[in-house]
């Protein structure tokens, strides 16, 4: 991959970074709240001081947040199957159709903010032995930095690469893992080492993060991406261990509530890590999902709920998911999930952990009864009481059947299903088809834009599925 200098762009920032010691001290502050300055300056003029390169760590948090604004999220429902066909526009309908090619500019605006993110992350630890902070700053700001990296790519890596276990020893094309802010044309690298390459940086992370920071890299946040990571290249054990260190840490809870999507002002008891939009300044990193699912202000959405995905729940009227978050209308499912001005984005919450370490202790001999009461906690929630409980006692496959049923209504539209089908398919050896598509022919995988194709790099098969 060529990439350019980064352009310090002007963006809507948080609180400064620097309190007097170490950074986030305080924890829970938001982004995006005061302006980055020096946005028209170069590179060598703006990383002049300290407070120079926390603005651009900040800035690297602000382009997490459109990455995860819906985009990246709405391109993995589209893959799936739990979206009817979105009717007025092309670049979206290539996607659902598992046949996008290269010059999709939609694909091409999402392809490169996590590539944004890594390349100004990787500026910064190229620069800062130059700036006098302190050893814990420094360290803290490395591991923000490689957290940040790790995510950023793994997002890309889930979309255009096929899944861990495609190959025997996962050596299928992945992507570059940026590293440095080198120019230079490479091949794209193994799956297999960009697995080892995401890990190693969000584990080498660990040590120097706060434990818990829900709108900054923590160690509960890169335990909560460890877990899922592991999930997704069929170590169970891992992954379930990984979980653990966030469920058993008692820094959450599943609440009440089952909206994880609500406005900046109320705080999501479940959220592990999440983006954020604010309200004073009118800036709402959720438009990938209002802008698109929103119900209550447009009558033909663009995205709606399959009728196959609707009949699987509503035959359950005392789910509460299937009645506050969808409604059926003349045979069309509209999603209601979304249904608000803006929200904070949970990436990172407890009820995808709970069921990730539900299925993984199921599918690899573990604590069953763990199992079942992280599956009866989201039941009881969503069902205002136990009557739907699995039993104690519950077998290993009862327990994977019911994991994977709530994992469904709970995630949809965060772009979840897509992966858990193609990790079945691939790890579990199961015939998964995906609306009459095999989960692993050419189309399961988004095409790169045609300014990645070099003499090294090569693109995706074209013809879809």
């Amino acid at each position: 991959m060529l990439t350019s200098k980064p352009e310090i762009m002007k963006k809507s920032l948080s609180y400064i970074l620097l309190a007097g010691g170490l950074l986030f001290s305080t924890g829970c502050e938001k982004m995006l709240e005061t302006e980055l300055q020096g946005s028209a300056l170069t590179e060598e003029e703006a990383l002049q001081t300290k407070q120079d390169v926390l603005d651009v760590l900040q800035s690297c948090y602000d382009v997490t947040a459109n990455v995860y604004n819906g985009r990246i999220q709405y391109l993995g429902e589209l893959l799936g199957d739990n979206l009817t066909e979105p009717t007025i526009s092309e670049d979206l309908t290539e996607v659902y159709n598992h046949n996008t090619l290269f010059f999709n500019g939609t694909i091409g605006g999402i392809y490169q903010d996590p590539y944004i993110t890594a390349f100004r992350g990787n500026r910064i630890l190229e620069v800062i032995n130059n700036f006098d902070f302190s050893a814990a700053e420094r360290e803290e700001i490395i591991a923000q930095v490689r957290f940040l990296r790790a995510i950023s790519q793994w997002e890309i890596l889930k979309l255009f690469a096929q899944p861990s276990g495609y190959t025997n020893n996962d050596g299928h094309p992945g992507i570059i893992y940026k590293t440095s802010t080198v120019e230079e044309i490479v091949p794209r690298d193994p799956v297999g080492a960009n697995y080892n390459a995401i890990i190693a940086d969000l584990e080498a992370s660990l040590d120097a993060l706060p434990q818990s920071s829900l709108y900054y890299a923590s160690q509960d946040a890169a335990h909560g991406f460890l877990a899922k990571i592991y999930f997704q290249k069929g170590d169970y054990v891992k992954a379930a261990e990984h979980a653990s260190m966030v469920i058993d840490g008692g820094n959450y809870s599943l609440g009440t509530s089952i909206d994880r999507f609500e406005i900046d002002t109320v705080v999501v008891s479940e959220a592990v890590f999440s983006t954020t939009s604010n309200s004073t300044l009118r800036d709402f990193r959720s438009t990938g999902f209002t802008d698109n699912y929103r119900s209550d202000v447009n009558a033909d959405p663009l995205f709606k709920a399959t009728l196959e995905f609707y009949n699987t729940y509503a035959g359950d009227t005392t789910d509460r998911r299937i009645k506050e978050f969808f409604e059926l209308v003349d045979d069309v499912v509209l999603v209601k999930k979304f249904n608000q001005e803006f929200f904070d984005v949970s990436i990172i919450h407890l009820t995808d952990l709970k069921l990730l370490r539900a299925e993984a202790l199921a599918l690899s001999n573990g604590d069953l009864s763990v199992a079942i009461q992280d599956v009866n906690d989201v039941r009881e929630r969503a069902y205002n009481g136990s009557q739907n409980n699995l039993a104690a006692g519950s077998s290993a496959s009862e327990v994977i059947e019911a994991a994977r049923y709530e994992r469904r209504i709970e995630m949809f539209g965060e772009g979840d299903r897509i992966q858990q089908l193609k990790r079945r398919g691939a790890i579990g050896g199961e015939n998964i088809n995906v609306r009459g598509d095999s989960w692993d022919c050419n189309g399961m995988v988004i095409q790169f834009p045609i300014s990645e194709q070099t003499t090294e790099f090569e693109l995706n098969p074209t013809g879809g599925c």
